[in-house]
């Protein structure tokens, strides 16, 4: 197995761990898609958002 696959199964094994301390490259990346698939999640999209005032 080369360098680059055991790299990608590292990254691809990682989970998000909130307060997690020294955090790395990859952490931080992670830590902003987890709140960008969250607020997407919870307030919807904005395409949604924009029907949702139609609506109203």
């Amino acid at each position: 197995m080369s360098d680059k696959q055991k790299q990608s199964e590292k990254v691809a094994e990682k989970n998000y761990e909130p307060n997690k301390k020294n955090q790395s490259d990859t952490d931080k990346d992670l830590e902003k898609v987890h709140e960008q698939i969250n607020d997407a999640f919870n307030q919807g999209t904005i395409d949604e958002k924009e029907k949702q005032k139609e609506k109203n």
